[in-house]
């Protein structure tokens, strides 16, 4: 069939690499053009008029756009240019980039494609791809939902509904929910087998048609998507097809962890399989403008793989090398992996730039496998080029590098090996269990000294990554403590409403955990639960709860794994992290007095999260501050766009609070500690601090997370890097850094060290201190985020 003709060239793409492109990147090696803006807010700004463009451009064209967090600020820089179009076509940055005022997009016109959809799943649900196109894009762009193609994964037409037994919808074909494609191929065991293998081969048959009604559209004109974990483009997983078209597939584990917060866990998405279109129905017509938007490190070396590798079944994103007019818009550090351009950052940096010329020091002996000692031989040569291009930034001899960098890496652990004593810190974490993952070992040395006053404060509340399950086994238990009449044995009702209690749950839980009684664990986490709503529904006794208790046990029951759930479930969710939290500093002796959980308000189950409020939001922040008067901040460091969302607004409510303080009490000795978890990671030039772990620490660290964190052990929101309990992903962390350290210094320097914290170690953390005037230099780029975003004048 014949390709839709487009006309396909930019003026936003040359005004944005005039902006932001650095003239002497030389880019042989990018088999895709690319275009690098400041920010994850630029990125937005800058796809939303490229998508304006070709909207006026080509009227009745076909176009896909994505769905999930991924567009974000495309959508909010949307909203913005259609609501203010002529002032910005006189004086705003529409007149400046050159677009012609005399060509206004016409969504009317257009033709919409929905690229995927869990399979199957509700149109209705507030998570579907179904819900967030209707939503976002044919009610707030304008589309003409009669001239869009859906792709409903869980309504039968009435039309088909006899061929497939009179079933209305999926749930009644797989009660379930579970979706096995191997019925495709195998006899069915049973007659409801066999009609879902009918059900199986009908929505194949829907995939054809849908990939057939695309190519009579002419073929997709203008695709725009984001890049999983795994380097997926729309549900095209690694080791996708090139020339694949739309078909209803399982995805990969990495995919499947992406998508555990919005459905509720991991065990929901298992269940289900996908539709999705293919690489090649994106690439079809060969004058399709394919767009790939990216921000933040965590992704850089897939895009990195995609753009410069030949195109390869393990990087989806090289299927649009073929395409003269793909692109990857990225943010910088996305960007951070692309050979030419990581080159000439590093010979821009000035030459007294050890941190530069540490990083390549130690990248060249990492790859190349040897130790800092063997390359001060005069006798080592090499051809490995992060090696040769720290000799030519610094002009000094391989030998002189190496054993600068040694000592330098020397003095971080023994900054490591001498915890600070006679501090006040403030330890910050967004989530309940940020902290124990960043540096749980080293606590054990800081809380030991009493000289040490350690404070705790986690800034949101963490429901959304408690399971609607888990928390409806706690309710009943609670209802049925309450109804037996058990509870009274544990909850003496005179001293219901004293703030004792609280204490009281606590070292009966440890005491449980002590005698390894899982039931009796249960018990107080249910009186905990029975402190907290008697408090807020202002009941009198503890059978007033049963009303509340049975209504959320039926809610939470009957509502999909990750729909919105009422408010009084969301703070229960909350308390049970609030709980957790403090199991573990009691362990060291922490009292109530020195953890305080500030539940700020940003903080929503909803798909975009509202950034921090100065007063709602800093305030707290800085009224604990000021309570503390601390001289050790720590914080959580993640870089933009890596990591959940949350830990990198949290950063920019704690950064303001900190701003007026320093200000306020003109603080000048404040230190603050940068830590990275499971979410990313520093590299070893980037820390001050290193801090040996022993495999005594790792039990601990497995028995606190698996004892105290209940909520998060069945791991049913993980990591894409690995599928288990976050705490085995932070040991397997700390044991990879460690092992950097002793490809760099050798195994002897460890094992024949005469300090035994030396000697035992198997595991190693990486802390950056930074003094208060460094670490505004380091969170500078974030000034520049937030003015980009106050072009937006309304964000919510």
């Amino acid at each position: 069939m014949e390709t839709k003709k487009y006309i396909t060239e930019s003026k936003v793409e040359a005004y944005f690499e005039k902006q932001f492109s650095n003239p002497d990147i030389k880019k042989t090696d990018e088999k895709i053009k690319v275009v690098v803006v400041d920010n994850y807010i630029n990125l937005g700004q800058i796809t939303a008029l490229r998508f304006l463009e070709w909207v006026a451009l080509n009227p009745g064209g076909v176009v896909a756009l994505p769905t999930g967090k991924t567009p974000e600020f495309f959508i909010k820089w949307m909203k913005y240019y259609l609501e203010n179009w002529d002032a910005e076509m006189k004086a705003g940055l529409l007149h400046k980039v050159g677009l012609d005022a005399t060509l206004k997009p016409d969504f009317k016109s257009l033709y919409f494609v929905m690229i995927d959809e869990f399979f199957p799943l509700d149109p209705l649900h507030e998570r579907s791809f179904n819900y967030f196109v209707k939503r976002f894009y044919i009610e707030g762009f304008g589309f003409d939902e009669k001239k869009a193609l859906f792709i409903d994964t869980f309504n039968i037409p009435e039309a088909d509904q006899a061929y497939l037994d009179g079933c209305k919808n999926i749930a009644e074909i797989f009660p379930e929910g579970v979706i096995d494609l191997s019925l495709r191929i195998n006899h069915p065991a049973s007659e409801r087998a066999a009609l879902q293998k009918k059900t199986i081969k009908y929505f194949d048959q829907f995939c054809e048609n849908y990939e057939e009604k695309i190519r009579k559209m002419g073929g997709i004109g203008f695709f725009l998507g984001g890049i999983g974990p795994d380097g997926h483009i729309a549900f095209d997983v690694k080791g996708s097809s090139h020339h694949s078209h739309t078909r209803l597939t399982n995805i990969n584990y990495e995919t499947q962890a992406a998508a555990a917060v919005d459905l509720g866990g991991i065990e929901s998405v298992r269940k289900k399989a996908v539709i999705t279109i293919g690489l090649n129905t994106i690439t079809h017509n060969p004058n399709v403008v394919a767009i790939i938007i990216a921000a933040g490190e965590s992704k850089s070396q897939l895009i990195a793989s995609a753009i410069e590798s030949q195109p390869s079944l393990e990087y989806p994103g090289s299927a649009l090398q073929k395409l003269e007019n793909s692109r990857f818009f990225l943010t910088k550090g996305a960007a951070i992996k692309l050979h030419e351009r990581k080159r000439i950052a590093i010979l821009e940096q000035p030459v007294q730039d050890t941190k530069t010329l540490d990083k390549l020091i130690i990248d060249g002996a990492l790859e190349e496998n040897v130790s800092l000692q063997e390359m001060t031989s005069e006798n080592f040569k090499t051809t490995n080029q992060y090696l040769l291009l720290a000799q030519q930034v610094s002009g000094e001899s391989l030998a002189s590098l190496a054993q600068a960098t040694h000592k330098r890496i020397v003095e971080k652990l023994k900054k490591g090996l001498n915890p600070p004593i006679q501090s006040k810190i403030l330890h910050t974490a967004p989530h309940h269990d940020d902290i124990e993952l960043a540096y749980f070992p080293l606590l054990h040395h800081l809380v030991r000294s009493e000289h040490n006053d350690n404070h705790f404060v986690y800034c949101t509340s963490g429901f959304t990554s408690v399971t609607n399950e888990y928390i409806n086994s706690n309710l009943i238990a609670l209802r049925n403590l309450i109804i037996s009449g058990r509870i009274e044995k544990y909850i003496d009702s005179k001293h219901l409403f004293e703030q004792d209690g609280f204490w009281d749950d606590i070292t009966g839980t440890l005491n449980a955990i002590a005698n390894k009684n899982s039931e009796e664990q249960s018990v107080y986490i249910a009186c905990r639960l029975a402190r907290h709503l008697v408090r807020l529904l202002h009941v009198k006794s503890l059978k007033e709860l049963l009303p509340t208790l049975n209504e959320t046990i039926q809610h939470l029951s009957t509502i999909d794994p990750g729909t919105k759930e009422t408010e009084i479930a969301q703070v229960i969710k909350g308390w049970t992290r609030e709980f957790e939290a403090e199991l573990v500093w009691e362990h060291f002796g922490i009292g109530l007095d020195h953890v305080s959980h500030l539940g700020l308000q940003f903080y929503t189950g909803d798909i975009f999260v509202e950034y921090p409020d100065p007063e709602r939001d800093v305030k707290p922040i800085l009224d604990l501050l000021e309570k503390v008067r601390p001289n050790i901040v720590s914080l959580a460091l993640d870089p933009e766009g890596s990591g959940p969302d949350t830990h990198f607004k949290t950063l920019i409510a704690i950064s303001n609070a900190l701003e007026k303080y320093v200000e306020k009490y003109h603080v000048t000795d404040l230190k603050i500690w940068g830590y990275r978890n499971i979410w990313s990671k520093f590299h070893i030039s980037d820390v001050s601090m290193i801090v040996p772990v022993s495999l005594n620490s790792f039990a601990v660290l497995s028995s606190m997370f698996n004892n105290c964190f209940v909520s998060q052990k069945s791991a049913s929101f993980p990591s894409y890097e690995y599928e288990g309990p976050f705490s085995d992903l932070a040991q397997r962390i700390w044991v990879e850094q460690h092992h950097q350290l002793t490809t760099l210094f050798g195994r002897d320097f460890f094992y024949d060290s005469k300090l035994p914290l030396l000697k035992r170690s198997y595991g190693a953390i990486y802390i950056k201190e930074m003094t208060y005037k460094e670490f505004c230099n380091e969170i500078e780029f974030i000034k520049g985020m937030i003015d980009t975003k106050k072009g937006l004048k309304e964000l919510k």
